[in-house]
């Protein structure tokens, strides 16, 4: 009995799991769709040469020493995303709401009370957050030439039945066996090939239901100091905290009953994803005219201590009326859980900034952000992520974000303002996924008064990217994910 096997299954602490952290998750953690403050979202995050707003130190902390007072925000943001997924000629749509802050920053100001050398120092305590992981993705379609269990069937291959349960195999491959969705394939010599036991009927009904959920928010530290209302310089150490949540339910159903014996099965997997890091970033705004600003930051690497906890469970369901419910099992019976321990390095990044003053009622600002995804970095004390590191730089890129932004005063208390923001595709152009550019498209308005100000924004977001259901030829959905968000800040002078 395949059953049987299950007893014999090890603990996942082995080099097998380490295939689970690859490209797609240094990529994940490397991106940054910068959010913050109300203003600044609405203007495309091109603050990198204007600072004095609280997002603008995420960008280049030199703009904290424009502050000339004192300063607390807070910014709520309600997210929704939406996906559309195209799979063998099938459309589904599906979303997901999310509330959240995307903002909360305190600046101390202290200025020296002279006009001449440095004006005033100041410093900044915070948060920022990053990325927005929300989302959810339903896959649906007819598939006549492959099935999930045929992946499974490939794994196991060349593997003895009771080393199925080891390793990463005892989450895929050790569980197709134990719901007898793959069997020895009879037709071969070798007793450790499978085959799927839809092989080669196929015409299943697939469905993928694809759950995330976390964030990338950014703990700010940060000084600035102001020399002569000419220059400013400033440095951050930035702690980035890591929260990222996946659950994948992957069906297939026989609807036609066309598949002989086989019903119906279920595959489930999650992943729960914990990190901190930190990293530095230093910059400089000069202003060579009292209409224009020049800004130059370099931010180092994020250094990431991860920690993954993953598992998976599997159904089947036969026309005989049996059924099958398979977990991934330790030596004593119990259910087990991989945990996994690693370290990420993400790029290097420089932005130049150029912003410009018209007639003190209106102003237009450019960032440009060079970053090179090839330079991200997986490591761990007990494996050397070595085949997962070449591949990071056979199919990455370095590439560019630009983002530009707008804002003109109607009068001394109310302002409007619009943005742009592209960020370029980090695969190369031999990739599936090359066109993987983001685009937002951003609008808002502000009002000032004396101690308080209000700023909301708009913002909506598009990309579109392929997704293998599973790593076979056909089994490619193409996914158009768009979202919005709308955010309020709240902000006090003092």
């Amino acid at each position: 009995m395949k059953t049987i096997y299950s007893i014999l299954a090890m603990i996942l602490i082995t080099a097998g799991y380490l295939n689970a952290q690859n490209e797609d998750d240094a990529l994940r953690y490397s991106q940054n769709f910068y959010g913050g403050t109300a203003r600044s979202v609405s203007m495309g995050g091109a603050f990198g040469s204007l600072g004095g707003d609280f997002s603008s130190i995420s960008y280049n902390p030199a703009g904290l020493g424009v502050y000339r007072s004192s300063e607390f925000t807070f910014t709520p943001s309600l997210y929704y995303a939406q996906a559309d997924a195209t799979y063998l000629n099938s459309n589904y749509n599906d979303f997901k709401y999310n509330f959240n802050f995307n903002n909360m920053g305190l600046v101390g100001a202290y200025n020296s009370g002279n006009d001449d050398g440095w004006v005033s120092t100041n410093f900044a305590f915070g948060y920022n957050r990053m990325n927005n992981f929300h989302n959810m993705i339903t896959i649906q379609g007819v598939n006549n030439e492959s099935s999930i269990t045929d992946y499974f069937a490939n794994q196991a291959d060349g593997i003895q039945p009771d080393n199925l349960f080891s390793g990463y195999n005892a989450f895929e491959a050790g569980l197709a066996w134990d719901s007898y969705l793959i069997d020895p394939d009879i037709a071969t010599t070798d007793s450790n090939d499978y085959i799927s036991v839809l092989d080669p009927e196929y015409g299943e009904t697939q469905r993928q239901v694809i759950e995330t959920k976390g964030s990338i928010g950014e703990y700010i530290l940060s000084m600035g100091a102001n020399y002569k209302h000419k220059l400013y310089i400033g440095g951050s150490i930035g702690i980035q905290s890591v929260r990222y949540n996946k659950s994948m339910t992957h069906t297939e159903i026989d609807e036609n009953d066309s598949i002989n014996g086989f019903s119906e099965m279920t595959y489930k997997n999650h992943l729960d994803t914990r990190g901190t890091g930190f990293n530095f970033k230093f910059g400089m705004i000069y202003r060579p005219a009292e209409w224009s600003r020049i800004g130059i930051a370099i931010h180092t690497p994020t250094f990431f201590d991860m920690k993954d906890e993953y598992g998976a469970e599997m159904d089947s369901y036969f026309d005989n009326g049996d059924s099958y419910h398979a977990d991934p099992l330790s030596n004593d019976g119990e259910i087990l859980k991989g945990v996994y321990d690693y370290r990420l390095t993400t790029p290097f990044k420089a932005m130049g900034s150029l912003s410009f003053m018209i007639k003190k009622k209106g102003l237009i600002s450019v960032d440009y952000e060079f970053i090179d995804y090839r330079t991200a970095r997986l490591r761990a004390g007990d494996y050397d992520f070595y085949q997962e590191n070449g591949y990071i730089q056979s199919i990455f890129r370095a590439t560019a974000n630009i983002k530009a932004g707008l804002e003109y005063k109607i009068n001394d208390i109310f302002a409007v303002r619009g943005g742009y923001a592209m960020y370029g595709s980090p695969y190369t152009s031999s990739e599936v996924n090359k066109d993987n550019v983001t685009k937002s498209i951003s609008a808002g308005f502000g009002l000032r008064d004396e101690g308080f100000f209000f700023d909301m924004a708009f913002v909506y977001t598009m990309a579109s990217k392929y997704h293998y259901l599973y790593s076979l030829n056909n089994a490619s959905a193409l996914i158009d994910n768009n979202s919005s968000s709308v955010l309020a800040t709240f902000g006090f002078r003092f």
